[in-house]
């Protein structure tokens, strides 16, 4: 018993440790027998259905290929199945393990009330169902366990029940249970213990395995959805269109993308791939380390993939903002030249701090429009920027001058001239004023009066509201200090009246006390007057020395612009250098080029003439040969010391001849009708030299410059390149080309649309001119490419027709021909004309049986075809 329970141990273990030979448990089905994988013969389970319908109660039989792991015997997975069925309380649910033979058995409440215990139907199987199964015969075996069972029960009924025998088996079997667990060794606890942790710490590894797979997941579906949008990014196409400084950026855009996909995000499938390995060898903190390094990571490409999308939308948006932002810039500097004439006509001011800021916008024009033309769209459209705000502030700026120029030149003068009047007024009347005081505030006064309309000539609004407001502040510090002065004067007056009349009786008493105080209060208001003079100079003098020293921080500031307006000069004016010198270059090189290009071709021409002058040679000393042989053949035919047969082979040589050299000779009687229909003719024939292969050209000739002056100039170069459009469109159909090239499309439809820009400008009421003569000058070097790739078009495939056609009559001789052939009339279909003439003529060469390397420039003989 000790080994059997040992045994099961093991095999509880086993069966733990293989959790993927687990059988699910069968879905519910309406048949008596179940069987998904048909162990069982057809006719046998009709038999069987047929046999239990006369027994009471329902039946349920399921054949499964293994009861494990899903229940430890056969009988507790027919009491899990009777659940998962939900059957009925009278119903009987049989399993048959067809692996290891087994019947699983569970009979319901009602069959369990009548006496169908678990023993009872063990003794049945063993007695009934054993020897059926020996024989390999399961349904007869279940067959007659079940009516063994029904017998069984009908007889239990029927019998009286015995209750003193069923309590002495009772606690017979309780007594052999205690026995039984009392004679278990404690080892056998032991192995259940250790194999109780094993089963924790191996579900926990599996649980924390699932979570760190999960994260796992997480990690790799962030990076996809990185790779996703990197790849929207278009770099590609824009890069094809740019030129200048924009492809360099293009460039530097494209090599920030590679750089994410090459070397980033492989980095981070690494990290991926490692942490799940380490996963696997159960070293989740290595794995949870690695995940986390990934983050990082893909939090850091993260923020590029947000730079690389800000520095390719800045490049595509001040490519189309340049468009619009540029003719509108043009506009507002015509209305601020104009309005800034009209004012200082008005106002007979020179504004040249305004007209020099003015002078520099226009020169961010001139800026503008070479940063263009070398490509670089986002120096054009941030110094478009620049010019904009200084733009707008000098339109602020005009629109605070007439506002300045009353407050100057009206308001300031009569509010100094107020103040004048007011201090002469209080010196005739007596009071007692400071005047070395009212003479500085005064002469300050005018100073910074002075000041403001200096400033106001000049143009420097910030200047003149500085000394507007200095000015403010001291004419309301002169009026406050006159008024303490009369008020001092009021109170002392009154104060002389009121003593008077109450010591009146005293007076001559008090007489000497009465001037002695008022020469007291007169010192102390002379002293108080003269500290309130200290102060107020004070304070102007602070006035004076802050206004003193914001003048100074604007001149350094204003010289410090300068510095900077020369060094960023100075910095563009090397640039442009740069740029001549790369054009210089440039030009240079094509001219060497365009030297080589003639050099070669008068080489070319040198051989070609050597070559025809060789071939006249050889065509000239063939015919002489002839000569001489006709002139033997004659000879020899004047003689009759020759044979018939030879007589007939002269004549034919000697007709040859004539045909070779079209001169007319005296035919002998008789030698036409001699020759039979069957001999063959031959013919000379000069082999085609296989034409250098058309390349398109690399270097593109210098466009002719447009001098646009007038709307006329622009309406009339319009309608030229409208008309040779059409003349190009006509041409290429009288040409009866097989279709048009994609590529060809797209330059006529650049040409199209460029014209369309150009009306769409200059239907607006105001545009600039400058602007559309860009435009020209695209449009113009645009069309004359297109019609040089025309032209192109058409002679290649003129070509390739002509070379098709000529080797097609010989397609059937030469299976190789055959090849060229058939791949050429692809090339010819999908519109690769040069592709299509470079095979023709590789089969002509192959016909004529020459190589390009040793192609032959003289005659050759060939079969004449007959008919």
């Amino acid at each position: 018993m000790k080994r059997k329970l040992f045994m099961l141990c093991l095999a509880g273990m086993l069966l733990y440790t293989n959790p993927a030979f687990a059988t699910p448990f069968p879905d519910k089905t309406d048949n008596v027998v179940q069987d998904q994988d048909n162990y069982l013969k057809a006719e046998n389970t009709a038999q069987f259905i047929e046999s239990i319908k006369d027994l009471p109660g329902e039946y349920k039989v399921v054949v499964v290929e293994s009861t494990s792991p899903e229940a430890s015997s056969a009988d507790l997975y027919a009491q899990t199945l009777y659940d998962n069925f939900n059957l009925p309380d009278n119903a009987i649910m049989v399993v048959l393990d067809y692996n290891t033979e087994e019947l699983g058995v569970y009979a319901g409440p009602e069959f369990q009330e009548k006496g169908a215990t678990l023993e009872m139907l063990h003794d049945k199987i063993s007695s009934y169902y054993v020897p059926f199964r020996n024989q390999k015969q399961y349904l007869n075996g279940i067959q007659t366990f079940l009516q063994e069972v029904h017998r069984e029960l009908e007889r239990v009924q029927n019998k009286p029940a015995q209750p003193e025998q069923a309590d002495a088996a009772k606690e017979t079997e309780e007594v052999k249970a205690k026995s039984f667990l009392g004679e278990i060794p404690w080892w056998i606890y032991g192995i259940g213990a250790v194999f109780a942790i094993l089963s924790i710490a191996l579900v926990y590894a599996m649980i924390r395995r699932r979570s760190i797979f999960s994260q796992v997941d997480d990690v790799e579906d962030w990076k996809d959805e990185l790779v996703e949008k990197i790849h929207v990014i278009e770099v590609e196409k824009p890069l094809r269109r740019s030129s200048g400084m924009t492809e360099v950026r293009y460039h530097h855009i494209a090599d920030k993308k590679e750089n994410l996909l090459r070397i980033k995000i492989p980095d981070v499938e690494m990290m991926i791939l490692d942490a799940e390995e380490a996963c696997d060898r159960f070293r989740f903190s290595l794995a949870i380390g690695m995940l986390e390094e990934a983050r990082e990571a893909l939090t850091q490409i993260e923020q590029e993939l947000a730079e690389l999308k800000e520095d390719t939308t800045k490049v595509a948006v001040t490519k189309q903002e340049n468009k619009a932002a540029i003719p509108e810039i043009g506009k507002m500097v015509e209305q601020v030249e104009r309005r800034l004439s009209d004012m200082r006509l008005d106002y007979g001011l020179s504004f040249h701090e305004l007209k020099s800021t003015l002078d520099e916008v226009e020169g961010m024009r001139t800026l503008v429009k070479k940063s263009r033309a070398a490509g670089d769209d986002v120096h054009a459209y941030e110094t478009t920027m620049k010019a904009q705000k200084m733009l707008e502030g000098i339109v602020q700026a005009l629109e605070q001058v007439p506002g300045m120029v009353d407050r100057v030149k009206k308001e300031m003068p009569r509010e100094f001239k107020q103040l004048e009047e007011g201090i002469e007024q209080a010196r005739r009347d007596g009071f007692d004023i400071s005047l070395d005081g009212l003479d500085n505030a005064m002469l300050q006064a005018k100073q910074l009066m002075n000041a403001a309309g200096n400033g106001l000539e000049e143009g420097n609004l910030e200047i003149v509201k500085t000394h507007v407001k200095a000015f403010e502040v001291l004419i309301e510090a002169t009026y406050q200090g006159l008024e303490e002065a009369v008020l001092a004067k009021q109170q002392a007056a009154a104060a002389a009246v009121a003593a008077a009349e109450a010591s009146r009786p005293r007076e001559l008493v008090e007489t000497v006390e009465a001037a002695r105080l008022r020469e007291l209060v007169a010192a102390e208001e002379e002293a108080r007057v003269r500290e309130l003079a200290e102060s107020e100079e004070a304070r102007l003098r602070a006035l004076v020395e802050a206004e003193e020293a914001a003048r100074l921080r604007e001149l350094a500031e204003a010289e410090e612009a300068a510095r900077l307006r020369e060094l960023a000069e100075a910095e563009e004016a090397a640039r442009l250098r740069e740029l001549a010198e790369a054009e210089e270059a440039a030009h240079l090189r094509e001219l060497a080029e365009a030297e080589e290009a003639a050099r070669l071709r008068n080489l070319a021409e040198a051989e070609e003439a050597a070559r025809l002058r060789e071939l006249a040679e050889a065509e000239e000393l063939a015919r002489l040969r002839e000569q001489a042989k006709a002139e033997e053949a004659r000879r020899l035919l004047e003689q009759d010391t020759i044979s018939q047969a030879e007589r007939e082979g002269l004549l034919r040589e000697q007709s040859f001849a004539q045909v070779d050299q079209n001169v007319p000779t005296p035919a002998v009687p008789g030698a036409a009708e001699d020759r039979s229909e069957d001999e063959e003719e031959y013919e000379l024939v000069m082999p085609k030299r296989a034409e250098v292969p058309i390349q398109e050209e690399e270097a593109v000739e210098e466009a002719n410059t447009l001098y646009i002056e007038t709307e006329d100039d622009a309406l009339d170069e319009m309608e030229r390149i409208s008309n040779t459009l059409i003349r190009l469109r006509q041409q290429i159909k009288r040409s009866y080309l097989p279709g048009i090239p994609d590529h060809l499309k797209f330059m006529f439809e650049e040409v199209v649309q460029t014209l369309a820009r150009i009306k769409a400008i200059m239907e607006r009421h105001r545009y600039d001119l400058e602007e559309v003569a860009i435009l020209l000058q695209d449009a113009s070097n645009q069309l004359d490419e297109t019609e040089r790739v025309t032209e192109r078009v058409i002679s290649t495939c003129q070509l390739a027709e002509g070379a098709i056609q000529y080797t097609n009559r010989y397609r059937r001789q030469n299976r190789q021909v055959n090849e060229l052939l058939t791949l050429a009339e692809q090339s010819f279909r999908q519109l690769a004309f040069a592709e299509a003439y470079q095979l023709a003529e590789d089969a002509r060469l192959v016909i004529e049986g020459a190589s390009p390397q040793e192609e032959e420039t003289g005659w050759l003989l060939r079969r004449k075809k007959k008919g």
